[in-house]
């Protein structure tokens, strides 16, 4: 099977580095195996596309533009009116949703190939995500189990905070290499590390470390 190489492969190949008091205070690691598809809803389509999602992931489609639904491995975002994201350690879940969608009640559409997920944590995560995200990433304003659309560097990018010094930010593979460079520059001072984890291992996936 054709495996695709991370545009991010080559950078995580060169290390992290030490801050300036030879710590290193945040954590750059790249989610693999994670399944992105993208459910949109045609006008009248929520009453047949509403109960399958639920059937098949076990959550309800949220109705916040913020707040994360979950049912076991699934997480799912409202990103727009009548768009959704399902994120799964499970592909099957996508295709299930692409076979059994009506056609004239919505439509899926993979994008996993188009997505890469980065996860910042550690002490100085929120220091180096707010020189880059137009977001206030206060606990009280921002708080673990919300996500956010923004961009970084006029890239479009979904933060999902996962803990108090843990986001995961889903990034256009496209621009993925000049977001990481960016976000990088930034944790020079505080030092960190890298690392890449498998979605599917032992387990760990959607939950933060």
């Amino acid at each position: 099977m054709f495996e695709s190489r991370s545009p991010l492969a080559e950078r995580f190949a060169l290390g992290g580095r030490d801050g300036a008091d030879g710590e290193r205070a945040v954590r750059f690691t790249e989610i693999r195996g994670r399944h992105v598809v993208q459910v949109g809803v045609f006008g009248g389509g929520a009453s047949a596309v509403t109960p399958l999602v639920r059937s098949i992931t076990g959550a309800a489609l949220p109705d916040s533009n913020c707040e994360v639904t979950e049912g076991g491995p699934h997480r799912l975002y409202r990103i727009a009116a009548d768009q959704y994201w399902l994120v799964s350690l499970e592909e099957s879940a996508g295709r299930a949703l692409e076979q059994a969608m009506p056609p004239d009640s919505g439509t899926v559409t993979v994008l996993s190939g188009a997505r890469v997920c980065l996860r910042l944590d550690g002490a100085a995560a929120s220091a180096v995500l707010a020189h880059h995200v137009a977001l206030d990433l206060d606990l009280q304003e921002f708080p673990p189990g919300r996500f956010a659309q923004t961009g970084i560097d006029h890239a479009g990018v979904l933060v999902d905070r996962r803990g108090r010094e843990c986001f995961e930010l889903y990034l256009l593979s496209t621009f993925a290499a000049s977001a990481w460079d960016l976000l990088v520059d930034s944790a020079l001072p505080y030092g960190y590390s890298v690392g890449v984890e498998s979605a599917a291992a032992g387990g760990a996936g959607l939950s933060p470390p």
